[in-house]
């Protein structure tokens, strides 16, 4: 007997569903694409506990004839094209015919339909894959879908599905793009009950924008248009002054579809080239209308990759947009000079506050004070009126913050009278040769002193007959990274609550990933409530700097976007995301900082001598020995 099987159409539906149908997002993307390809100008879609139980997409389109709803969820059954010409012509975002197919065989779904030229609509009903009569329903101008028990039928993917939330984020994330590449229609997100995403429809595509991502990064983006060996290239992108921290805000569009593409990624990255640093990236929204004989969409099962015919227009096209932009709108803040201001005084004029200056000590790295003007609001008072000026009190010292295991140190920093030390990169006047000196402090087998530092980035200590050089970044990382990790498994966190939470804006889809690592986030010792596009952080761990916070949040979200994966456990892939975190909240190689923070590093590496490299796996700390330096200088 032969042991080649002819599937049934029922196990045929169930496989080809796995590659159209993955999650409630997927159902949502299939079932809104045929609404625009329907005509529709208003598009609603409601859904419930992310869409696993209930999922609803309502359009004003064109309907479909009752005789044509039977068909209509079966595989390959489409209106969008005949012949296999039509696939080299392709303008509408549906036309395999095989996604309503898909999402019936895996769920219970009412189709309720009627075309404008009906007095009533046309109601069915399918049943994981059992279709039912067509009968008579009033219903208005349009159609609408509703799926209920998403993957009811099938338990193994069923249990892959994330938690309600994240679906729901997930769901947000996928109409927003639709919603962007296609602003003459309006949309509307309802999840559980509430509003999350309205778009106006009046096919303003910068009305769109502050919609999906918010006015502030709407108010700050640039316009791009420009047309290219027959590839037009229009939309927006970020000014320089505001670069993201990943590639998730970069959007592309090509005749209205939302597709991701290395080639435009490569053209708008190299054309920041000088204008944003290295490690940040551009966010842009941009339209790419060009003939659909030379792009192939029907290369990747969601139709989110596309082949060119020829990519070097298209790349030219976004390269030259967005450069063109970039210098027409891009200026340097004017320096304005003293030169040709009228005199403070003359005969003629009176004292005012437009002409009341005062020296202000701009600090810099040279010993010499430098001087600039500030302007004050009032003019001085007359000398006779003015009081006698109080005693000058103690100058305040303030307190820059440390990990929680190393307050004892930082106290008896604090304590003394006639420093100061601040988080924040500080300027200072190079100190005098013998302040380098420190007096040898006792160590286990020896001495070691704190010698100075290079560079702005490597520490010298001297031990015994070893020169050490320390990575001062690489070691701060470490602890850093160690003293979060403590905190996974401690019952107890030293934590700071935030009196004003810190904004950070992210998109549905990295908000999805934060909440879906909520628990593990919350026990290193960040606490924040989400937003759409908003993440609102309102606890911090001691260890953080507040500055540090927002880049943190998005190197959580990055890191665990990009790190899915059989082989990547849960623990892994947050350990990943603490490894970004460490490097974003410690010091920086090459910026100076009081001395006191030196001290501290070292002392602090003394207690954990276990740690030996950073995160990324870079040493912290190389020897020398005196032996070595003495072979170098050719003494015996």
């Amino acid at each position: 007997m032969g042991k080649i099987n002819v599937l049934s159409f029922e196990v045929a539906n169930l496989i080809a569903a796995g590659e159209v149908v993955d999650r409630p997002a997927s159902v949502i993307k299939e079932l809104v694409e045929n609404s625009i390809d329907a005509g529709a100008d208003r598009v609603t879609v409601e859904i419930q506990r992310g869409g696993v139980l209930f999922m609803r997409v309502t359009d004003n389109g064109s309907g479909i004839e009752p005789e044509d709803l039977p068909i209509a969820v079966r595989r390959h059954a489409t209106s969008k094209i005949r012949e296999a010409d039509d696939l080299e012509a392709i303008m509408t975002l549906g036309f395999r015919g095989e996604a309503l197919a898909a999402i019936c065989s895996v769920a219970d779904v009412r189709i309720i339909s009627k075309t404008r030229d009906r007095e009533m609509g046309a109601f069915i009903e399918i049943n994981s894959g059992r279709v039912g009569a067509v009968s008579e329903r009033g219903a208005s101008d349009g159609t609408t879908i509703i799926v209920e028990n998403l993957f009811a039928n099938v338990p193994a993917r069923l249990k892959f599905l994330k938690r309600d939330l994240t679906e729901g984020m997930a769901v947000c994330a996928v109409l927003e793009k639709i919603a962007l590449s296609h602003p003459e229609v309006a949309f509307k997100l309802i999840s559980d009950g509430s509003l999350k995403l309205e778009t106006s429809g009046d096919g303003n595509r910068q009305s769109v924008i502050r919609s999906v991502y918010g006015k502030d990064f709407a108010k700050a983006v640039l316009e791009v248009n420009a047309e290219r060996e027959g590839v037009k290239v229009s939309g927006f992108i970020t000014s320089p002054a505001t670069p993201r921290a990943n590639r998730n805000y970069q959007n592309f569009f090509i005749n209205g579809r939302y597709i991701k593409t290395k080639t435009g990624m490569a053209a708008i990255e190299q054309a920041y080239t000088s204008y944003i640093p290295p490690e940040k990236f551009p966010g842009c929204v941009i339209y790419i209308d060009i003939a659909p004989n030379t792009v192939d969409v029907n290369v990747h099962p969601g139709k989110l990759e596309v082949k060119f015919s020829n990519e070097r227009p298209v790349f030219d096209a976004i390269y030259h947009a967005t450069r063109t932009a970039l210098a027409e709108n891009t200026e340097r803040p004017e320096i304005n000079s003293l030169e040709g201001r009228k005199p403070a005084f003359t005969s003629s004029t009176k004292p005012s506050a437009n002409f009341a200056f005062v020296p202000v000590v701009d600090r810099t790295l040279d010993k010499t004070p430098q001087f600039s003007q500030m302007d004050i609001s009032e003019p001085p008072k007359p000398a006779e009126e003015k009081p006698p000026l109080p005693e000058a009190p103690p100058p305040e010292i303030p307190v820059f913050r440390a990990p929680p295991v190393y307050k004892s140190v930082v106290n008896q920093i604090v304590e003394e009278p006639k420093k100061e030390y601040i988080l924040e990169p500080l300027p200072t006047v190079e100190p005098k040769r013998e302040e380098f000196a420190k007096p040898a402090e006792p160590v286990e087998g020896g001495f070691y002193r704190l010698v100075g530092e290079v560079f702005n980035s490597y520490i010298i200590v001297e031990n015994k007959n070893v020169m050490m050089l320390v990575d001062k970044h690489a070691a701060h990382e470490r602890l850093i990274f160690e003293s979060l990790k403590r905190a996974l498994t401690s019952l107890e966190r030293d934590t700071q609550l935030m009196a004003v939470p810190v904004e950070v804006m992210l998109m549905s889809e990295e908000i999805a990933s934060l909440e879906e690592y909520r628990e593990k986030i919350e026990r290193v010792g960040f606490g924040f409530r989400s937003a759409r596009n908003t993440v609102y952080v309102t606890e911090i761990p001691s260890a953080i700097s507040v500055n540090a916070v927002s880049a943190i949040f998005e190197s959580f979200a990055e890191a665990i976007r990009n790190g899915s994966g059989v082989e990547l456990t849960t623990d892994i892939i947050f350990e990943k995301a603490l490894y970004q975190a460490s490097c974003k909240a410690a010091i920086k190689a090459g910026r100076v900082y009081p001395e006191g923070y030196a001290e501290w590093l070292v002392r602090e590496l003394r207690a954990n001598p276990e740690v030996i490299c950073c995160p990324h796996g870079r040493p912290i700390a190389i020897e020398i020995t005196k032996n070595t330096i003495d072979h170098l200088f050719k003494r015996s």
